[in-house]
């Protein structure tokens, strides 16, 4: 008996996942019409997520990391062990309400040469639209055209779910493993458009997306922090230090004029959940900004002396 080959490997990566997962297995288990393995990465889970596994879906090849070595190096994990001729990255907090998801994302791919990665059109638990794609990457606006030229008018597709290639993925080298957790999603988009092929959104097919769920229990200052380490990290790796600098005293700006309109509000608000969370966002991004918090090695980002002196009071209140 000759047995039938992969066409699509679906390859998670958890971290203490154990309360989304059900719902996103199940529902590639259900996927029709499409020959499916899937493997799951885990790095290093606290709540028991890699033995529920081994327990409830014997049929899923899991792989246990000993340590948690970020998202993108586990994601490359799982693309070496992979058998499908398409890959499809997938987080577990998401989930196909449809079962012939994977089987529309990969004709997409097999239909259109030109694209190199595919995803679907994302909803909240609700029903309402999440954001699926975006025309520009981060403050490339600032970069006045560096990026200009690449193929189709999307620029990068929500990293919760990406389906491509096995051979384009190899062609790119997967995911840059530099990015532990934000960031890398968009950089894998951008190394794509870089070699001649499109992104695509397709629409027909819908995913059901909770979002943020690796991150509860997450202060909303380590959060953002996590978050600038990896968009700052891409300007680095794709923007010249020109538009860095001009990066960097836009959202200094801004973040300044902000949290002085907040501090206003302070004593309305108190300490309300959404004025800290606004405050720990914009401190976050003026500290970024000032090269103290995203790994800038001199810890200076590119502000004048006398601006930066001025900025670091109060910079870390709340």
């Amino acid at each position: 008996m000759v047995r039938e080959s992969i066409e699509v490997s679906a390859i998670l990566v958890t971290y203490n996942s154990r309360p989304v997962l059900d719902g996103c297995l199940r529902s590639l288990q259900r996927q029709e019409g499409i020959r499916l393995e899937i493997l799951v990465i885990d790095n290093a889970s606290e709540d028991g997520t890699a033995d529920w596994v081994a327990r409830s879906f014997p049929d899923v090849r899991l792989r246990r990391n000993p340590e948690n070595v970020g998202f993108g190096r586990a994601c490359n994990q799982g693309m070496r062990e992979a058998r499908g001729e398409i890959l499809l990255f997938v987080n577990p907090d998401l989930r196909f309400p449809e079962p012939d998801a994977a089987a529309r994302l990969a004709a997409a791919l097999r239909a259109d040469r030109s694209l190199g990665i595919v995803g679907p059109a994302f909803y909240q638990e609700d029903g309402s639209r999440q954001p699926s794609t975006a025309r520009r990457y981060p403050n490339e606006r600032s970069t006045r055209g560096e990026l200009s030229g690449l193929p189709g008018e999307i620029a990068a597709l929500l990293g919760a779910c990406l389906a491509l290639r096995a051979e384009t993925a190899a062609a790119v080298g997967g995911f840059d493993e530099d990015f532990f957790l934000y960031g890398e999603d968009q950089d894998l988009c951008l190394r794509v458009r870089r070699l001649g092929l499109r992104l695509g959104c397709v629409s027909e097919v819908r995913a059901v997306h909770i979002g943020r769920h690796s991150e509860r229990g997450t202060s909303p200052r380590e959060y953002w922090r996590k978050k600038l380490q990896g968009e700052y990290l891409f300007y680095r790796k794709h923007y010249s230090g020109r538009s860095i600098r001009r990066i960097r005293i836009r959202q200094w700006v801004k973040s300044s004029w902000e949290l002085f309109l907040l501090g206003l509000c302070r004593p309305v608000a108190g300490r309300a959940s959404g004025w800290n969370e606004r405050w720990s966002k914009y401190a976050a991004i003026r500290a970024a900004a000032e090269g103290r918090e995203e790994g800038d090695p001199k810890g200076k980002g590119c502000l004048p002396a006398g601006r930066r002196e001025r900025a670091s009071v109060g910079a870390d209140r709340g």
